[in-house]
């Protein structure tokens, strides 16, 4: 089947790698130029020449050029995974057949944005990948199959992002080969069920120490790499914290946001009625820390506080 795809990340990568090593007829790729802070932006150039695979930059799948590039292919199957805008309902009409698209939420539930920092953040045990066909409505087209994802105390958006990755891999090798066969799966969502997170920016990763530690082991790991990461201010300095240890229960009652002491690999850092440990940090642009390098490196101190703001005053 002549196949079109159009992708700029890791997921939307090993997807292509899939299709290339069960023979899909990829008549073109469309990708990004490179664009700074993008984390999960790879490049596809030399897997396209590796292949033999047309590749096209652009910064929008919906202009003319791109929309003709994509009829002149006559396309069966259109991919999009891992693109930051809605396609259009022209280029969603260029497949004789369908276009597909995946996402990290168990649709309907976790429609939108950030699904799953989102679903780490909220302490959810399970969350999907969902494979799906795309209509004008995002996230809204009838399935072709979904794989769980379950989400272990011990894992981070980072980890997460790996198992999405993988399921990925597994949702390609799977259903390709029913598509060569005429066989499309296709079941309708049920909209009535559906839920939706709203968009993140960077700077919504402010860390308010008032919550109670699991809520902000929560908030840290959903946050962690590939995304920007929660952060906080010490020193006039913005900390960003990319690790913690799971709570477990001991308290020590400190001012929120205080360090109350030292691990060597840890620092204990007061929240609701508790503390919580932070293993890794990065003062601004710094190489990141442990936290006991912290206080070596920077020269801070138990009693020390992080704030909300360079300039919070107790």
């Amino acid at each position: 089947m002549r196949t079109v795809f159009i992708s700029q990340n890791e997921l939307g990568f090993a997807c292509l790698e899939e299709l290339l090593d069960l023979g899909a007829d990829v008549r073109h790729v469309f990708t990004k130029p490179t664009t700074p802070n993008i984390s999960d932006q790879v490049a596809f150039g030399p897997l396209c020449r590796s292949h033999g695979v047309p590749i096209t930059e652009t910064e929008s799948a919906n202009d003319d050029t791109t929309v003709a590039t994509i009829r002149e292919c006559d396309p069966d199957l259109l991919f999009v995974i891992g693109w930051s805008e809605l396609v259009s309902e022209t280029v969603l009409n260029t497949p004789s057949v369908t276009a597909l698209g995946m996402h990290p939420a168990p649709l309907p539930r976790g429609r939108g944005r950030a699904p799953l920092a989102w679903s780490l953040i909220k302490g959810l045990d399970e969350t999907a990948l969902s494979f799906f066909h795309l209509v004008e409505e995002a996230d809204a087209g009838d399935l072709v199959g979904q794989k769980p994802l379950p989400i272990g105390i011990g894992d981070d958006a980072g980890s997460m992002y790996q198992k999405m990755i993988n399921a990925g891999r597994a949702l390609i090798q799977e259903y390709y080969p029913k598509f060569e066969q005429g066989v499309i799966p296709r079941t309708p969502q049920e909209d009535e069920n559906a839920t939706w997170w709203p968009r993140r920016k960077p700077e919504h990763g402010l860390i308010d120490w008032r919550r109670s530690p699991r809520d902000l082991y929560n908030w840290i790991r959903g946050q962690t790499r590939p995304y920007p990461g929660a952060f906080s201010y010490i020193g006039g300095q913005k900390v960003t914290i990319w690790a913690a240890n799971p709570p477990d229960g001991d308290t020590a009652f400190v001012r929120p946001g205080e360090i109350s002491y030292n691990t060597g690999d840890a620092i204990g850092v007061g929240v609701w009625e508790s503390t919580i440990e932070i293993t890794e940090l990065q003062v601004e642009t710094d190489e990141p820390v442990t936290g006991g390098e912290f206080l070596e490196a920077y020269d801070f101190q138990t009693g020390d506080q992080f704030r909300t703001s360079v300039g919070q005053r107790d």
